[in-house]
């Protein structure tokens, strides 16, 4: 047991790098995200690099968390270091979304997907007023014949984009 809790007992060797200057070699049984060094005294604080040699090349993390431990009985004193990889890749951050709607006499409720429902109402309320128009049912026609053509038009497809579908449905 003593050998396990002793700097000799490692077989991973580590340095430590503050603003360019580096300390070690140091052994420990490297572990992440937390490592214990059996060191009494070591120089070691929060934004610290901590160099990890392995076969080939330097691994390279950032301290995070240092917490200094006193000896208690048999236990020797040591430094229990939180460290994060430099290199790693992020994991995406979750984010959830809570959405709390009060409604008080309204009409106009939207929900969703704001863009496609925003098209669809206009272009009804469009289509109404064409409807209702004071003209005759062929300038009616060639009205909406006009706003379907505008519509099925390469630029104004991907400017509008997911809502197309729905708007040339509603021409239909």
């Amino acid at each position: 047991m003593d050998d396990l809790l002793s700097p000799e007992a490692g077989k991973d060797i580590i340095h430590i790098e503050r603003n360019g200057s580096r300390t070690g070699p140091y052994r420990c049984m490297f572990s992440r995200p937390k490592l214990t060094l059996f060191y009494s005294e070591l120089d070691i604080c929060e934004g610290d690099k901590l160099l990890r040699s392995v076969p080939g090349r330097e691994e390279v993390y950032t301290v995070e968390v240092v917490d200094y431990h006193q000896s208690f009985d048999e236990m020797p004193a040591c430094y229990v270091v939180e460290i994060s990889k430099d290199t790693a890749i992020p994991k995406p951050s979750q984010s959830t979304t809570t959405n709390h709607i009060n409604i008080h006499g309204s009409t106009g409720i939207q929900i969703g997907d704001h863009n496609v429902q925003n098209l669809q109402v206009a272009l009804k309320e469009i289509l109404a007023s064409i409807d209702k128009a004071d003209a005759p049912r062929e300038e009616r026609e060639e009205a909406k014949s006009r706003l379907n053509a505008f519509l099925a038009h390469p630029l104004v497809s991907s400017a509008v984009g997911a809502g197309l579908p729905i708007a040339l449905g509603l021409l239909s």
